[in-house]
């Protein structure tokens, strides 16, 4: 966002001069994580991708998590999540729901932080950015995997590693 802002100054000048304002250009510094998820699944679930810990001050941390509805379909189905001004934080993760086993096709996770953007559509980019937890299995060699129950729980999540959080926070400090 551009936010333009003019001054004028007065200065005594002859009746027929004309005094042009001067346009200043404030950059906004706004760094709203969004993460897009591009998927197919086999079963009705609930998704969610949550950002935990994000520090309010040096006492309190908050969690935000979006959720959404997610139903089998042939083409692929998107959701897009906002976190807002600067909610980032080291515990980054999508939730593929916990109701029943599915397998899940992972077309692209796009991550964006500031100006700084990263596609994962490949499975060499998910594996060096993400953490598969154990109830899921991944193919290696597609962005196929398939959730299952671990002494009857049932909790797929994938974590971004923490070189996924450093390329995104890269200019923070500038």
């Amino acid at each position: 966002a551009i936010m333009m802002l003019f001054v004028a100054c007065k200065k005594e000048k002859p009746s027929n001069m004309v005094t042009e304002p001067t346009p200043i250009i404030i950059e906004n510094d706004i760094k709203e994580l969004i993460i897009k998820l591009s998927f197919k699944t086999n079963k009705s679930d609930v998704f969610k991708i949550m950002v935990n810990n994000i520090a309010v001050d040096e006492l309190q941390k908050k969690n935000i998590h979006i959720s959404e509805e997610v139903v089998p379909t042939s083409g692929i189905d998107e959701i897009s999540a906002n976190f807002g001004d600067n909610n980032i934080s080291n515990n980054v993760l999508i939730n593929f729901g916990n109701k029943e086993v599915k397998e899940v096709e992972i077309m692209d996770i796009t991550v964006i932080f500031g100006n700084n953007q990263i596609s994962l559509k490949t499975p060499e980019d998910q594996n060096r950015y993400l953490n598969f937890n154990k109830f899921i299995e991944k193919d290696t060699t597609s962005n196929k995997l398939r959730t299952k129950r671990v002494n009857g729980a049932h909790n797929p999540a994938v974590y971004f590693k923490r070189n996924l959080i450093n390329v995104l926070k890269k200019d923070m400090a500038n």
